[in-house]
């Protein structure tokens, strides 16, 4: 078939190579130069300037590293009419190490300590670009025409300079090979990736990702309590070896080894002739308090998703038991796709009560607390921070109990993952994406921290709407008219909601920039 007909001229399709949850990979003929090329098309569609935006981010994150001999070079990419987003790749017609780990079993500890110094070679160089990779595995690194291995998809790829990054979701994971800190929606950092890359070399001299059981499947409880387990030596290989893995997949990022150059300078230095010991000084590991632990890949069976319970955490991890209990308690797992990729939702625990349960309560608190000026304190009024109804747009609304903060509150980038909100308070003085022009109590049929159902909530559209916003508008957001601003909302992060926090935030950005200062309100 012509690859025309869905909007690409200039490509001829040949074959399909690969499908996964978000895209179809062709082999592709690039008619105007001759010459072969993997032709990768997203199912998903990119409906708002912000998704464009984020997509033209990634290609230039990928872009910016095609120089390098072990990352995939991309020779192209856009978007179609109809928003679905597509790049040209470079054909790598020996598959991915994944396909290889498939077919043939384990690598060689020497072979898999090679590729491990060459893809952290290139993820040094992407780290110091300001690019995060985000899916490290056996699948995303590709075997070339001539055998050479190269890092590909960066599809989940961050530049996290400051501000830069307005919203990014990331309801697609490989339980398998991603850091701890990833269930828990820090943001990501070059120590994710360090760790996911440890993880997968584990995965290519062992046969399997760390911990992963020869057979049978394994529920989310299980994998979570798994994380606390100790990375177990490689069978026949120098300790050593296995020492700088798990040094770098240290369950605290702090206690990693501290960059991608670090990790490949390590394996560089590892004598695999030696049964006792690696090679050299370079091959040192610094010591660091307590043991290292590894991820665990999950396969999912049985039904849909169910909240987990907060017991039943064997003895083995009883040391570690008050920490298990609470990231068990509050996850969820809704299914994706297929291979182990999940997506994790962050509950709150079923036994959290839920005091000032809807906006009567909290507009009772606030008239009773009410003091000059209309200004009434955080721990009075139940809101998180001092609030007003002085020169607030917001109150007009009515039903809604909305306020606006006494002083401006700005953000940085969001990361929303199935709904859930990780946000950063940010300096407004310095550059930043978000700020506030909003707050009210949760909709008392809405009692929910998750993103995704509060948006949709009649009270909450008519409170975050441009018209609120236009009139928020002070000084030199004046001159920025309604329809350049992005509007989007902050639920209670998970802690506040179990401490019974029940209030959400209108927030706005100017769409595709940053701002200095408050536009909304004076600065303290």
């Amino acid at each position: 078939m012509q690859f025309e007909r869905t909007g690409v001229p200039g490509y001829e399709v040949v074959e399909v190579l690969g499908q996964g949850g978000f895209a179809t990979v062709y082999r592709a003929h690039q008619l105007a130069v001759g010459r072969e090329v993997a032709l990768k098309m997203d199912s998903r569609v990119l409906a708002t300037d912000r998704d464009r935006q984020r997509f033209l981010r990634e290609v230039t994150a990928a872009g910016q590293l095609s120089g390098h001999p072990h990352v995939v070079a991309v020779y192209d990419a856009g978007v179609l009419d109809n928003g679905r987003p597509y790049m040209v790749l470079e054909l790598c017609p020996g598959g991915s190490l994944g396909d290889r780990l498939h077919r043939q079993g384990p690598f060689p500890a020497a072979e898999a300590r090679d590729i491990g110094v060459r893809i952290a070679d290139a993820l040094a160089a992407a780290h110091a670009a300001g690019v995060l990779h985000r899916d490290i595995k056996p699948g995303n690194i590709m075997i070339d025409r001539y055998g050479n291995v190269g890092l590909a998809d960066f599809g989940l790829a961050a530049m996290p300079r400051a501000g830069q990054e307005l919203s990014v979701t990331r309801e697609a994971l490989t339980p398998a090979y991603a850091p701890p800190e990833a269930f828990r929606l820090a943001d990501p950092t070059p120590a994710g990736d360090v760790y996911s890359l440890a993880a997968t070399i584990y995965a290519l001299v062992h046969g399997r990702p760390p911990h992963f059981p020869e057979e049978g499947s394994l529920g989310i409880a299980e994998v979570i309590v798994r994380h606390t387990w100790p990375l177990p030596d490689l069978p026949g290989v120098s300790p050593r070896f296995t020492e700088v893995l798990r040094h770098a997949m240290a369950p605290d990022p702090a206690d990693r080894l501290p960059s991608a150059a670090a990790l490949r300078d390590a394996l560089a230095a590892v004598d695999l002739a030696d049964p006792g010991a690696g090679g050299g000084a370079g091959a040192a590991v610094p010591a660091t308090s307590g043991r290292y632990f590894a991820p665990h890949p999950v396969t999912f069976t049985g039904s849909p998703p169910v909240a987990l319970p907060t017991t039943a955490v064997p003895p083995a991890a009883r040391r570690r038991k008050g920490r298990v209990r609470v990231t068990v308690g509050i996850v969820a797992v809704a299914f994706v796709g297929t291979g182990g990729t999940v997506a994790y939702q962050y509950l709150p625990p079923a036994t959290t009560a839920a005091p000032n349960a809807g906006p009567s309560a909290f507009a009772s608190a606030s008239a009773s607390a009410s003091g000059t000026g209309g200004t009434v304190q955080a721990q009075n009024a139940g809101f998180g921070v001092p609030t007003t109804t002085e020169d607030c747009p917001a109150t007009v609304v009515a039903g809604v109990d909305g306020r606006c903060t006494t002083t401006a509150e700005c953000w940085g980038g969001m990361v929303v993952t199935v709904g859930i909100v990780a946000v950063n308070r940010a300096d407004c003085v310095v550059e930043h994406p978000w700020e506030t022009f909003a707050i009210a109590p949760l909709p008392s049929d809405g009692m929910t921290n998750n993103q995704k159902e509060l948006v949709n909530h009649p009270d909450v559209r008519r409170l975050c709407s441009s018209e609120v916003l236009a009139e928020s508008r002070r000084g030199d957001a004046l001159k920025i008219g309604p329809d350049r601003w992005t509007i989007d909302v902050i639920p209670p992060s998970q802690s506040e909601y179990a401490d019974g926090l029940r209030v959400m935030r209108c927030v706005a950005t100017v769409s595709g920039e940053q701002s200095t200062g408050a536009y909304f309100r004076p600065r303290a």
